[in-house]
């Protein structure tokens, strides 16, 4: 059953092409064009990271909107008619993204609705909401391609194109072409990381805070370790004080992750390690490739995914098991009152 269970996350990650494929075929078949103020993405955990990178390829773009990240049952007491909130969730059940669903609603806002079954699909389907199927039946974190894909459409063929079908599909022919050299990637940060073992700590640059959140997300859940992000230049601020006089015997190692075509951002990383070196951690320096943000975001979150799955592997786990999650949502409706 383990290593069923270890395969078939791998062949998942490595089934990402076909998503895209899905993806693209699916753009601009939903279009909820208007004068909007702000996105709005609500979601939790491998669906919430959506939001997440919506975010940052907004920012980096000069057609983008505010894009406000909701990862909570609450959605911002602002938002209206004029606020376009996408709400995803995997499953179609996750109850904080449904009651915020309901929330959205009541004030007015704009809805698109991305799941692959579940109580929203039919809540969408009954109450005429635009609704964006994704594939069914993987774990919910691995969706995140056809997921991603299906939110940037919609905001392409609504006249928000922060990245257009063409960059869409230029960004899954770069993918394809690197997938050999992603895995190969993957299994040495994977033996690094088991080789060290200690605290993991994910370090980069601005813009890519999501990425590194996302492969703090990957190692949670299917390495089941826990892991610190530090991100520059806010680390120069705040993060850097803290291993002046860290606890001694504590063990850490370190991933930077670095996009080698922005000059600032390897200094930064550079100064970063050379921190970490004082302090004896070992560091992994791993190169994000691709031409834009999109490609430099998938391949990152393909090598990451990868190498948390090989890391369980080493580590004789099952990245599907997620006991405490479980042991979560059996409790959520009392915690919430549902």
């Amino acid at each position: 059953m383990l290593l069923w269970g270890v395969y078939k996350v791998e062949d998942l990650y490595l089934g990402w092409i076909e998503q895209l494929d899905r993806g693209l075929s699916n753009w601009g078949k939903v279009a909820v064009p208007g004068d909007y103020r702000s996105i709005v993405v609500s979601g939790m955990g491998g669906s919430g990271i959506v939001g997440d990178y919506v975010a940052v390829l907004s920012s980096v773009s000069p057609r983008g909107l505010p894009v406000i990240v909701s990862k909570s049952h609450l959605v911002p007491e602002f938002i209206g008619s004029r606020d376009l909130v996408f709400v995803i969730s995997y499953s179609g059940n996750t109850l904080e993204t449904r009651m915020a669903c309901m929330r959205a609603r009541e004030r007015g806002a704009r809805l698109v609705i991305v799941s692959s079954d579940g109580y929203l699909e039919k809540f969408a389907v009954e109450n005429n909401i635009p609704f964006i199927g994704v594939v069914k039946g993987i774990a919910p974190r691995t969706a995140l391609p056809e997921m991603l894909y299906g939110v940037l459409g919609v905001l392409d063929s609504s006249g928000i194109g922060i990245v257009s079908r063409e960059e869409a599909a230029g960004a899954r022919d770069f993918l394809k072409d690197v997938l050999k050299e992603a895995v190969g990637e993957a299994y040495s940060i994977a033996e690094f990381i088991a080789e060290h073992d200690g605290l993991l700590i994910l370090a980069s640059h601005t813009p890519y805070e999501s990425l590194v959140l996302r492969g703090k997300n990957e190692f949670n859940e299917n390495s089941k370790i826990p892991v610190k992000v530090e991100v520059a230049p806010e680390w120069m601020h705040n993060d850097i004080v803290g291993w002046e006089r860290p606890f001694p015997g504590n063990k850490y190692s370190v991933v930077a992750i670095v996009d080698p075509g922005d000059k600032p951002g390897s200094k930064l990383v550079d100064f970063m390690t050379g921190i970490y070196e004082k302090n004896n951690i070992p560091v992994y320096r791993f190169l994000l490739r691709g031409d834009s943000v999109l490609e430099k975001l998938l391949y990152g979150s393909l090598v990451l995914g990868l190498a948390s799955v090989k890391l369980a592997r080493m580590r004789g786990l099952d990245p599907l098991e997620t006991m405490s999650i479980a042991d979560y949502k059996s409790r959520v409706r009392d915690i919430f009152g549902a």
